[in-house]
Order: C-alpha cells, then structure tokens, then sequence
C-alpha cells in the first residue's frame, strides 16, 4: 500500500513541478469620473509580443472587504498586448453600482496575468496518469487476499476456445 502512495506522491510532484507559473502583476491605476462614466488609466512594463489578460476591481482603503467587479467595461481590459503603452478603460456605471460609490477612498485594482501559448496540460500527463491508475487498478483487483492474509495469484488458464464453426 506504502508503495502506491509513493507512486501517486511521484506522480503529482512531476505535475506540480513541470507547470509553468506565469508571472501575475499589480499595476498602478489613475481615473477620472464624467457624466457617468469612470476612466481608468494604467501602464505596465512587459514582453509587446505576448497577450495578457487584464482584470479590474474597483476597492476601498478604509473596507478591506470592499470589491466591485465593473459590469460594463471597454477599451483595453480583458485578452490582448497591452504591455508597454498608455492603456485607458472606460466603465459605464449603471445605477448599482453608483450608488456604491459614496466617499474618497476607492483606488482600482488592475491586474495584469501573462497567457500561456499553448497552454494546458502535456499529453504525457495524461498517459502517466493512465498508466498508474491501471496499475494501481491491476494490483487492486488480481491480487485478492485470503481469509489467512496469503495472496492468491489468477488461475493461469487462457482465453476458453472458440465456438465450432458451423
């Protein structure tokens, strides 16, 4: 049993040390409010030729529970090459979220997550993963136990003859 666990043990320390960790970024924010629009300004250093993924949340200094996820977002926010320019998003508030909006001591909170080209995970992963659960699965179900604590190994017999045919 020690040693099935150290097989899966090995298995997920392999997964765990082969994915590739993507730096994530805080980012300074500046906005301005006009007639019911909020526009965020931000800039970040970065590879030009790589796509991020750039989030933002609107928060408060005196409520560290304090989080607004903009509804209404455009300009240069979500998937795209956003590092190395003058970046501005433009939220439009609707009546929510406005009224949320009362005292001086909000700030935004853009975050800047590089994607992964051709992400996701190895085919030799899976394949891995395959071949432990059927060994495991093997030593499970053929090697049964006795009353007396002995294994017993499956009857050595082949496959039965086929039919006669007519």
């Amino acid at each position: 049993m020690k040693r099935i666990f150290f097989i899966y043990f090995v298995f997920f320390a392999f997964v765990i040390i082969n994915q590739k960790v993507f730096p994530q970024n805080k980012i300074q924010a500046t906005f301005d409010y006009s007639d019911g629009k909020i526009f965020i300004f931000y800039e970040f250093q970065g590879d030009r030729s790589k796509d991020f993924e750039i989030t933002v949340k609107l928060k408060r200094t005196s409520d560290p529970s304090f989080e607004i996820i903009p509804s209404q977002l455009s300009g240069d926010v979500g998937e795209g090459k956003f590092a190395g320019k003058k970046n501005k998003v433009t939220w439009v508030l609707n009546e929510d979220e406005e009224s949320q909006l009362e005292g001086e001591d909000f700030y935004f909170d853009v975050t800047a997550i590089e994607i992964a080209q051709g992400g996701g995970i190895p085919w030799y992963v899976f394949a891995g993963g395959a071949a432990i659960a059927g060994g495991t699965a093997a030593i499970l179900l053929l090697g049964k136990k006795d009353s007396d604590g002995t294994t017993t190994t499956p009857p050595a017999s082949g496959f039965p003859t086929p039919p006669a045919r007519p």
